[in-house]
């Protein structure tokens, strides 16, 4: 199974006008949204080739912003700029906003060929705990980020150029808010729209029944193990499996997606343990009302940064303060909080009980064989 940087490697003497935009496209530029760019723009530059980024990877001025550390990315990223395919390619209207009081982080970005293609692209979710409040806070209300993805959309689509919107996890929620929102006209010009293994939106929140209208121009991808995808999952026909190397919930990492003989590695079918876990979570999310899902949402993040963390690597490394500390507080929360906390172990059980039910029926299995 090759990878994204195998792809671009392979792919790289072939511009997109010459070979048609393929779904392993949507792919690479979603993840080059993840890097901030602002050095890049720092001159006051309008328009900068993808190109142009190679240097600034080598000096290290070009940092990923993803929960995890980069995991590949710079590679990729060496890569694009280094090939036709994607080097060549013209980046505008860089975005980044980040506000920790109340909670928001957007970032977007435009690709563009010399011809009519332009990739409108929203990047996922950082390693802040302000960005990641922001994604639990769809569960119960629209939030700023959608709104300025909108904006986003609204201002920079144009007739007479083929746009394609697109954005992992977070920048996925964001490219589904956007296109199901757009006028008539600026719809129009939309060629496609990627969903990858992003939530859906709480019907509570905004109609699920907009999804019909960009149904036809929409494809949603996800790997076989998928929690985030399948939140509030948005019910899309053209929705495609992907294998992945990482094991588990790492399968949420763009940069581990495979791809066969120049498209997407495909799977016919979901991780049985996955389906477990989807619908145990399922159970806990729609078991608490939206009041309470705000309550223990403002909760929990007052707690965690609390300490003085503002990142979730320092809450995993104990660099602020000890989890001792986060969960002494947590004891001290409201009814609501510590009720809708000592929920999620019942179900997460249920998942544990049927992986070991599945482990025995296979191992039974075995010794009927023998």
């Amino acid at each position: 199974m090759d990878t994204l940087t195998d792809y671009v490697q392979w792919m790289g003497d072939f511009p997109i006008a010459m070979t048609g935009f393929r779904d392993v496209d949507a792919l690479v530029l979603c993840a080059l949204s993840y890097f901030d760019l602002s050095p890049v723009f720092a001159s006051g530059a309008e328009r900068v080739r993808v190109r142009d980024c190679a240097g600034m990877i080598d000096e290290g001025r070009v940092k990923v912003m993803i929960t995890g550390g980069d995991k590949g990315y710079p590679e990729l990223l060496a890569a694009a700029a280094a090939s036709k395919r994607f080097g060549e390619l013209t980046m505008s209207d860089y975005c980044d906003i980040f506000r920790p009081d109340p909670p928001l982080q957007f970032s977007a970005v435009c690709f563009h060929d010399d011809t009519d293609f332009s990739f409108l692209a929203y990047r996922g979710t950082d390693n802040s705990l302000a960005g990641w409040k922001e994604d639990f806070m769809i569960s119960f209300m629209r939030t700023e980020a959608q709104e300025l993805a909108l904006r986003y959309a609204r201002e920079h689509i144009q007739q007479g150029r083929r746009w394609y919107i697109g954005g992992q996890s977070k920048g996925s929620n964001l490219a589904l808010y956007a296109a199901c929102l757009l006028g008539e006209e600026q719809w129009n010009a939309v060629e496609r729209v990627y969903l990858l293994d992003g939530p859906g939106f709480c019907p509570e929140v905004l109609d699920p029944y907009l999804l019909e209208h960009i149904d036809a121009k929409t494809t949603q991808i996800v790997p076989r193990f998928c929690i985030i995808g399948k939140l509030f999952a948005p019910e899309i026909t053209d929705t495609k499996i992907v294998c992945s190397s990482a094991g588990g919930f790492m399968q949420h990492a763009l940069i581990t997606w495979g791809v066969d003989h120049g498209g997407l590695a495909e799977a016919e079918e979901h991780d049985a343990e996955s389906l477990i876990a989807n619908e145990a979570i399922d159970e806990w999310i729609t078991g608490i009302s939206q009041a309470d899902r705000k309550v223990f949402v403002d909760e929990l993040f007052d707690t965690l940064s609390a300490g003085g963390a503002e990142t979730l690597d320092e809450i995993r490394t104990g660099g602020r303060e000890g989890l001792e500390a986060i969960v002494k507080r947590l004891a001290e929360a409201s009814e609501t909080t510590k009720r809708t906390l000592s929920n999620l172990p019942k179900y997460m059980m249920r998942v544990g009980m049927e992986k070991a039910k599945s482990m025995l029926a296979s191992e039974l299995e075995e010794v009927r064989k023998k």
